[in-house]
């Protein structure tokens, strides 16, 4: 059995002037017997950041199992062509080439209606609440969508020209409903790049970069959101269905695909593991949402489709003894300002994992210490490296991380949380990087074979 005995060692960690007046949690158990080896605030609400993603992720395991795939359907009702999303954000242009090429092998070349766009699977509204507009522009904050593409996210190469010229912006992908606008310029030689990137969220289909760029220097890139992810994924199709030799003749528009429409294709997403994976290691918001959004798809009551899921989420905590009045959740991925984890609920989270029948899934699927996704860089050079299998968290002041802790006499799991930590001098995320580590090293080091 696990014990720790240097408390007050541990106790004095959390002087470190890094977290001069922050809010710091921890919550350290035996993974095997669940013995509670070190509490710290550990039943205080905290700011999860993105370690909220251990809920929607093992509430998904458990709900929708490990066959759960995401579905893009294309059908017929013999006059009009409907692409069906399934939620599948990471569909890719050779899918749509792929799913293009199938159906001009049947035979088909032109269709007499529309073609439409089937985005009902989901139905909450494009944000959820409690995201700040400061993101919303930007790749990582990409709204949700049953008819997806590629992350719903748009890739800008912006090239200087002549100082005091507009510079060259070049879009991908390039056949999108999107306008880009052009107010950014060319500064002097060595100067400062500033570009940035602006929504009107009156008119969804346009992006404004401003900023400048130096010139002579290399090419600026930046990655925006689509707000209307829906209709670019329906004008790419369009576009990889003209090139396949497949027209419509009417106008792109939107509405549920009949449940009577013939399937001329259909495009199955990697099975959840991997979709855990592609969610966890390099903390994915989008995937995050999208989970969500699928548990209240697939949950029955009243609400959109992700107040539904978070319903579902609720009663999955509650299955495993979390009283989920001790949390607010308002999104899957945790950059709500209004979420709220306790480190003990998440310690229960982990430890339902390790006894479930996923926990080779889940420790595949999260980030390693000084080997793979957020942690990859984390700890080098240290004993735990490769023992520490954790989410983290990071947002404005708040950096969090949970997970499990393999020591020489058995494994640990943790939750380390940081909220209103306020060191804004050079150097503060190496710091608080120190900080996590001499805890863990601490824990890792003070574990015993004694009960």
């Amino acid at each position: 059995m696990l014990a720790i005995f240097a408390l007050a060692a541990l106790d004095a960690l959390f002087s470190t002037p890094t977290l001069a007046g922050a809010h710091v949690g921890a919550y350290v158990a035996d993974a095997q017997t669940g013995r509670v080896l070190y509490e710290r605030h550990a039943a205080r609400d905290f700011i999860p950041a993105s370690t909220m993603k251990l809920v929607v992720g093992s509430a998904s395991l458990d709900d929708l199992g490990t066959a759960f795939s995401f579905v893009t359907t294309v059908g017929t009702d013999g006059r009009n062509l409907y692409v069906q999303g399934g939620g599948d954000v990471l569909l890719r242009e050779r899918d749509l080439q792929d799913g293009a090429a199938a159906i001009r092998a049947l035979g088909f070349t032109s269709f007499s209606g529309a073609l439409i766009g089937d985005a009902t699977r989901f139905d909450g509204s494009r944000y959820p609440p409690g995201w700040q507009v400061d993101d919303l522009p930007y790749d990582y904050a990409a709204p949700p969508s049953a008819l997806s593409f590629d992350e719903n996210a748009l890739h800008l190469t912006i090239a200087p020209s002549s100082p005091g010229e507009p510079p060259a912006i070049a879009i991908s992908p390039a056949d999108v409903a999107v306008r880009v606008v052009n107010d950014a310029t060319t500064g002097a030689a060595r100067s400062e790049d500033t570009t940035d990137l602006r929504y009107d969220w009156t008119t969804p289909q346009t992006l404004t970069v401003v900023g400048s760029v130096p010139a002579g220097g290399s090419p600026s890139t930046l990655d925006a959101s689509m707000l209307d992810p829906a209709r670019v994924t329906l004008a790419l199709f369009a576009h990889a269905f003209g090139n396949a030799g497949i027209h419509t003749d009417g106008e792109q528009i939107f509405a549920a695909m009949p449940p009577s429409a013939r399937v001329l294709w259909q495009r199955r997403s990697p099975q959840l593991a991997q979709i855990l994976a592609d969610m966890w290691l390099p903390s994915d918001n989008l995937i995050a949402e999208t989970l969500l959004e699928e548990l209240g798809a697939q949950a029955p009551g009243a609400g959109t489709t992700r107040a539904r899921g978070i319903e579902r989420e609720r009663q999955w905590l509650a299955s495993i003894g979390i009283d989920s009045r001790t949390m607010t959740i308002a999104d899957g991925c945790g950059m709500s300002i209004y979420d709220r984890i306790t480190p003990q609920d998440l310690g229960i989270i982990l430890a339902h994992d390790w006894h479930g029948p996923f926990r080779e899934i889940v420790l595949h699927a999260l980030p390693v210490a000084g080997k793979s996704g957020t942690l990859e860089h984390a700890y080098l050079g240290t004993p735990l490296v490769g023992t520490v299998v954790a989410k983290t968290g990071s947002s404005m002041h708040n950096r969090t991380l949970a997970g499990y802790l393999e020591t020489p006499h058995g494994t640990l799991i943790f939750a380390l949380m940081v909220n209103n930590w306020m060191d804004h001098a050079p150097g503060a995320d190496e710091r608080l990087r120190a900080f996590q580590e001499r805890f863990l090293e601490r824990i890792r080091d003070d574990a015993s074979g004694v009960p």
